[in-house]
């Protein structure tokens, strides 16, 4: 992977990082939702080998 398709990729995980969070209601059945999108961005950032900066 290119440092330029490295950064589109993080940019593009990013802001469907922002949008899952802006979700609501959090609760019912939106919750089970909600994890399933997180885990899958995190199995997609560990995929592709891009460690969020904390």
């Amino acid at each position: 992977m290119t440092d330029e398709e490295r950064q589109k990729a993080e940019d593009l995980l990013s802001r469907l990082e922002v949008s899952v969070g802006q979700i609501f209601p959090r609760d019912g059945g939106n919750a089970a939702l909600l994890a399933t999108m997180i885990q899958t961005l995190n199995g997609l950032r560990s995929l592709l080998a891009l460690v969020k900066p904390h």
